[in-house]
């Protein structure tokens, strides 16, 4: 087995010190395992430029790595060996550092189970050129994640899409998510040290990821030192409202239905849309069938209007031109 430890946080700093300790966990439940730490913080992650080269070589019967040559190759193929992982990163505005964005949109659209196999059943059906059984298979297996989510501000709000958006990196590939922790408060905690219960719930995360690797999904329990959550499947509060009684899961995509009982709002997810959500095979393979439909639908609308979108697409091109006229 082999564990990996990834913070995105200064080097020694808070996010070291809980995904270390989470490490330290995951050890007592799996004591021959590899365990490696990677902190990326002088790591050079260049963002994603959509240039669309990975797609395409998959779809010419080549891998699909990306082209863009930096750090994010190593840190890519340690995620790709990792069975269990436990991922932490700093909350700056609201969010985690933008580093970890940068990863997530690199790492995630190129590792979405429903889109490589989209294309290996094509290969399997002499529809598309390659070898379907030489598909590196890492990129497909079994894994477990857990989140730690680490700010500074006493008020929750400051961080309320700390640990939602690091849900972003583990659904595409299908990776099982045990936990995750809200570590905020940190600017008056002093060190993590100094807050026992703070640490023993990383040890208790970080082994919870570990054993859960071998357990079926369904006999997999939430790690909820800080409650379930609200949305059944990535346990989040944050909810998208519309005006009417049906509310979505940002995280997940799936619909809810909400109700008021006094001062208590409950939301119920049923079990047909918690089976659709972001994280499932059937999630992941709506949004391919959508992105495969675009071609049929944008193609004859650029052809009728060919002549014209050249004429608009010059004046984009060559912006300095027109704007001075």
């Amino acid at each position: 087995m082999y564990i990996l430890g990834l913070s995105f946080g200064r080097k020694n700093g808070n996010t070291d010190i809980l995904v270390k300790e989470a490490l330290y966990g995951a050890r007592e439940a799996a004591s021959d395992a590899e365990i490696k730490f990677i902190n990326t913080n002088r790591l050079k992650i260049g963002r994603c430029i959509g240039c669309g080269a990975c797609s395409t070589s998959l779809e010419k019967g080549g891998d699909n790595d990306c082209v863009i040559k930096d750090d994010f190759q190593m840190l890519e193929d340690e995620v790709r060996k990792a069975d269990c992982l436990v991922v932490g990163a700093p909350v700056y505005v609201l969010q985690p550092v933008g580093q970890y964005k940068d990863f997530v949109d690199r790492f995630s659209c190129r590792h979405d189970v429903s889109a490589i196999n989209w294309v290996l059943d094509k290969r399997r059906r002499g529809e598309a050129p390659g070898d379907p059984d030489a598909f590196p298979q890492e990129r497909l297996k079994r894994r477990t994640v857990s989140y730690i989510s680490v700010g500074g501000a006493t008020t929750q709000n400051w961080v309320s899409m700390g640990t939602a958006t690091m849900h972003l990196f583990g659904f595409p590939p299908m990776m099982k998510v045990v936990g995750n922790y809200d570590a905020h408060n940190m600017g008056t905690t002093g060190n993590p040290y100094l807050d026992e219960n703070l640490i023993n719930n990383m040890h208790e995360m970080g082994k919870r990821t570990v054993e859960a690797y071998s357990m079926d999904d369904k006999d997999i329990k939430w790690f909820d030192a800080q409650g379930q959550g609200t949305c059944p499947v990535c346990h989040q509060n944050l909810l998208m409202v519309n005006g009417t009684t049906t509310v979505e899961c940002p995280i997940c995509g799936i619909e809810g239905k909400i109700s008021i009982d006094g001062e208590k709002l409950n939301v119920t997810f049923s079990e047909e849309q918690q089976a659709r959500a972001r994280g499932t095979f059937a999630g992941l393979r709506e949004h391919t069938v959508e992105i495969q439909g675009f071609g049929a639908i944008c193609g004859p609308k650029i052809q009728a209007n060919k002549e014209f979108l050249e004429r608009q697409m010059d004046r984009v091109k060559n912006f300095d031109k027109y704007i001075n006229e």
